[in-house]
């Protein structure tokens, strides 16, 4: 089939979900922040209350959240839109704001009419540096480096990021600690898992988080392919590991697979392995830190991809997919699955439509007897932090956070997120927002300028004229939350894991890879959890195991 969608516009549309989310781990920073440097642990010290939660009261869901994760539903676009904001937060002033974009970029300031309007929402002139994804974290260093700070600042992940943050941002714990957060209430909207993902600096806050949903990755498939293979399961474990692979034998013929991967996400290894019960990231074991490499279920899990390789579900030149390709060859039937969190699901049935229906796989049982298990997000795509200032300054700037966190189902959300109704966007058969050609590819619209990597309230589970796909996914979260585990290391401050984070992941990736492809083989992985332990990996464990002693019932 043909979708009539282009590498450019998945990019636009999926951002996150089609990059380097795939993967799970890198740039993604749902891992720990911190760096060398001056060390910004908690251990011994007075630990700042985080914010009080106060839940926006906006529309009704339809489908009802949980206080576990499960996200708020909507079928249809809110008929009403609610004010969140009384009052232009701004007074006229010049801010200079540093932040990551997946889109292209956008048009100059003087022609950009979505960043005009957001400017006149605000009430503030608006110098905005916007840098490309795959640049961010050169740019981020070099940044730091310099000495050189804007008013905001968003930080996923970066080397001597905790001295930077100690040495060159405010502490907003008097703004935002407890019920201090209250002055503003978007900002409260913001879950408390949220706030502790980001953390605290020498038991202070610093940052403001970047919030996203707890589900995390799992496999995207084509559902009538998947039935037609007789793999389609209405629960986890409802099909054992040898019959999900038959019927992806089955499916991967004549330049199809039933199994989509690419450059990035090393085969769509967090889509799997926790099938074989692995802990996430990191566990607990008496007191000790355990990596999820070092485990029995992890090399089961491994031990079947190497297996699935073998009977072609992979394709062949799969690390030659880079991610545009890999989303667009699900599209167009290539593959009939791919690994991918709510981004890549969404941007996957808004270009499938009616193509086939599109759904999310759920656990096989596995061969080694395990119970399923579903890997969950830390709940933040990042933090922003503040340049130091007197508190009057300190206070603009959250009160433009605050507008830039308005939730679903007010004005400010639909502006912020959707530009401005007739130029940027048209209404949808229930009312939604659908993109007008400027804002997906004339560099004039949210996707360019996703001022929502600034601030944002909770990611709503909405998807526009396509009520199916919302209570599908939902179905799917109701299932994954209650077997889903975290990593423990979330939230924590560690320099040791900061400092080698990236290079063992790295390491961790490219073993995988080398692994089911054949070049190495599955009897090696004991060396690789050694390199692992020598190139930082047991220091890590030592460092974050000493923080989460600090860190338990605060």
């Amino acid at each position: 089939m043909s979708t009539g969608v282009s590498r450019r516009s998945v990019l636009q549309t999926i951002g996150i979900g089609t990059a380097l989310a795939a993967t799970g781990v890198s740039l993604s920073a749902c891992s720990t922040p911190g760096g060398s440097g001056q060390d910004a642990g908690n251990s011994g010290k007075d630990l700042a209350p985080f914010p009080t939660y106060v839940p926006f009261a906006g529309p009704e869901p339809d489908l009802a959240a949980t206080e576990q994760g499960v996200q708020a539903g909507y079928l249809t676009y809110p008929s009403e839109l609610t004010q969140s904001v009384q009052e232009k937060p701004g007074d006229g002033k010049k801010i200079r704001a540093w932040f990551l974009s997946w889109g292209a970029t956008p048009v100059p300031r003087e022609k950009n009419r979505f960043w005009l309007a957001v400017e006149a929402a605000l009430g503030v002139e608006l110098e905005l540096t916007v840098v490309p994804a795959m640049e961010y974290e050169t740019k981020l260093a070099t940044l730091m480096a310099s000495g050189e700070m804007p008013d905001i600042l968003q930080v996923v992940a970066a080397p001597n990021e905790a001295q930077f943050v100690l040495n060159k941002c405010a502490d907003l714990t008097e703004h935002l600690s407890g019920d201090a957060v209250k002055k503003y209430p978007n900002l409260a909207n913001v879950p408390t898992y949220a706030w502790k993902a980001t953390g605290r600096f020498n038991g202070r806050l610093y940052g403001v988080p970047v919030e996203r949903p707890l589900i995390g990755h799992g496999l995207i498939a084509n559902q009538e392919k998947f039935k037609e293979a007789g793999i389609w399961v209405p629960e986890a474990g409802g099909i054992d590991a040898d019959a999900f692979t038959k019927g992806l034998k089955q499916l991967s013929v004549r330049g199809k697979y039933g199994l989509g991967a690419s450059q990035i996400g090393a085969f769509g290894f967090n889509s799997s392995i926790a099938n074989h019960g692995s802990p996430n990231i990191w566990s607990v074991k008496d007191g000790a830190f355990v990596n999820y490499i070092e485990t029995d279920e992890f090399k089961a899990g491994l031990e079947q991809m190497v297996r699935w390789q073998k009977d072609g579900v992979f394709r062949r030149d799969a690390l030659s997919v880079d991610g545009g390709a890999y989303s667009l060859e699900f599209y167009n039937g290539t593959t009939y699955s791919q690994s991918n969190a709510f981004g890549g699901y969404k941007g996957a049935v808004l270009a499938v439509k009616d193509g086939f229906t599109v759904d999310m796989a759920r656990p096989f049982k596995p061969a080694n007897g395990a119970s399923p298990k579903h890997w969950l997000g830390s709940g933040i795509y990042g933090y922003t932090v503040l340049k130091k200032a007197p508190k009057e300054r300190i206070e603009l700037l959250l009160r433009v956070m605050d507008y830039l966190a308005a939730p679903f189902g007010t004005t400010e959300y639909e502006l912020v997120n959707h530009g401005v109704e007739g130029t940027h966007f048209t209404r949808g058969k229930d009312g939604g927002p659908v993109v007008t050609k400027l804002a997906a590819e004339g560099g004039d619209g949210p996707a360019n300028l996703p001022l929502t990597f600034i601030a944002g309230p909770p990611q709503a589970l909405y998807l526009p004229d396509q009520p199916e796909a919302t209570k599908r996914y939902h179905a799917y979260q109701q299932e994954m939350i209650p077997i889903g585990v975290p990593s423990a290391h979330y939230g924590l401050r560690s320099n040791a894991w900061a400092n080698s984070e990236r290079g063992l992941v790295k390491q961790r990736e490219d073993a995988i890879n080398a692994v089911v492809t054949g070049k190495r083989s599955l009897s090696d992985w004991d060396a690789v959890v050694k390199e692992f332990k020598a190139k930082g990996g047991a220091k890590a464990a030592e460092s974050l195991a000493k923080e989460y002693a600090a860190a338990a019932g605060n």
